[in-house]
């Protein structure tokens, strides 16, 4: 059975060094317009991914050697490759923090990756479901064209 790898950057952590959980997920980016009469409007602006977060340690002679690549590819900010459990992002390394515990062959580390894009996701443009920006910018322009007639600008509309 083939054992899982995860790989950041082209930094291949070992079995001891790979973390017990990884996580994965995160929100649904979206604006609330909260109308008079408690009635609501929600824009649902796509998948706002979870910053990928774990902690582990590094053990053996390159142990000081890998926090220090791991510690520079933060210091860089460039977009590098993470993959995990059959996942891939894209991802920039925000927070990297590590502890020599006995130098150089015992390093604990935590480390946060933002993730920049998720290809598991496939294409998230806004063209790709509900339409054209064109398209929803007129949609809301005649809805709320309508609401003013109906309403009477700057009247109460009973």
């Amino acid at each position: 059975m083939p054992t899982d790898v995860l790989t950041l950057g082209g930094i291949v952590f070992d079995d001891f060094s790979t973390p017990e959980a990884m996580m994965g997920g995160g929100n649904q980016a979206m604006v609330v317009h909260k109308l008079p009469g408690g009635s609501r409007v929600i824009d649902t602006l796509g998948p706002d991914e979870a910053d990928v977060v774990w902690r582990g340690q590094f053990y053996g002679n390159n142990a000081y050697s890998t926090a220090l690549a791991l510690d520079a590819m933060r210091a860089a900010g460039q977009v590098v490759s993470l993959t995990w459990g059959g996942q891939f992002r894209s991802v920039i390394v925000s927070n990297f923090i590590y502890h020599v515990r006995r130098l150089p062959v015992w390093v604990e580390y935590s480390i946060v990756c933002t993730v920049y894009q998720n290809p598991m996701q496939g294409n998230l443009s806004v063209s790709s479901g509900a339409g054209s920006i064109d398209t929803l910018v007129s949609t809301d322009l005649s809805t709320a064209s309508g609401a003013a007639v109906l309403g009477g600008v700057g009247g109460s509309g009973l």
